[in-house]
């Protein structure tokens, strides 16, 4: 890796639909240079993927929490990992250090919906749970 594959993961990170001929026009490459600097990027792993974000408040998710889950028994953590990282609401299931073992970010229509999701979730452990002001 060097400067220019730096730049253009840089440029993708910001917007990864951005064309490759106005990254090359950055970087001082050809719009084909620029397309096979990322497919070698991809290749060795650097680039995993591409994301799409949403605006959640214009698709009706009113609630957003992170939700702090401390597991009964460690060996409940792999079976409760892998499923609530599943869950349609659960945007984000990081295993995390410290007391708790699980930190989720869900978003919810509602606070009815994140009552059920934190029932849900209560027979692996015990939920800390803390709703999204702003973002």
């Amino acid at each position: 890796m060097d400067t220019i594959d730096e730049k253009i993961i840089k440029m993708l990170n910001a917007n990864a639909r951005e064309s490759f001929a106005t990254i090359g026009k950055s970087v001082d490459l050809s719009a084909p240079a620029v397309g096979k600097r990322v497919k070698q990027l991809e290749e060795k792993g650097i680039i995993l993927g591409y994301s799409l974000r949403l605006n959640h408040d214009k698709l009706g998710f009113n609630t957003r929490a992170y939700i702090n889950l401390k597991i009964h028994q460690s060996s409940t953590l792999r079976t409760a990992y892998n499923q609530i990282k599943g869950f349609d609401e659960v945007h984000r299931c990081d295993r995390i250090t410290g007391e708790d073992s699980l930190c989720i970010l869900a978003y919810f229509k509602n606070n009815k919906d994140l009552v059920k999701l934190l029932e849900r979730i209560s027979q692996y452990g015990i939920p800390n749970t803390r709703i999204i002001l702003e973002s």
